[in-house]
């Protein structure tokens, strides 16, 4: 009578505790990656190869709980904070990664506004637990994480 939901609430405090896991670990990951855009690090390393992989590769350096290939990342950029827009990586429609999320990225100048969105589809285990608004199916959670910032003035460089 009393293993029932002992085991229930064992399952949501390890789900939990995983997905904070996951969040914690990408909001590191992605300001450690933006912070190199927001002081033109990022541009002055530019290398031939295409921004988005580069600043993606940045972000992975820094996680090791789930596949690099996963990570979705958006750069967008904006005269003043007023004007930016911030792209939503859930379709509510498809119950799924929207279908541009991950295509976007603008090159930032010195001065710019810029926002940075991370995304990842990581595994749930008990999905019988569902409480969650950016559920994946039955077996997955969509983890967010958005930096918004105004660069340094820099040079204006390559990406």
């Amino acid at each position: 009578m009393v293993g029932m939901p002992f085991f229930a609430l064992v399952c949501a405090l390890f789900e939990a505790g995983l997905l904070l896991l996951s969040q914690q670990t990408l909001d590191n990951a992605l300001d450690y990656a933006a912070r190199t855009v927001f002081t033109g690090a990022f541009q002055e390393g530019y290398d031939g190869t295409p921004a988005a992989d580069r600043l993606r590769k940045a972000v992975c350096s820094q996680v090791t709980i789930f596949p690099c290939t996963d990570v979705l990342i958006d750069v967008a950029t904006a005269s003043s904070f007023a004007a930016r827009s911030v792209a939503n990586p859930y379709d509510a429609a498809t119950k799924g990664v929207a279908a541009g999320f991950g295509k976007t990225f603008q090159c930032p100048s010195g001065n710019d506004v810029v926002t940075v969105r991370a995304a990842v589809v990581v595994p749930r285990y008990f999905g019988f637990l569902d409480t969650d608004a950016l559920a994946i199916g039955t077996a997955a959670r969509l983890v967010v994480s958005t930096v918004i910032f105004r660069a340094e003035p820099y040079a204006t460089g390559k990406c």
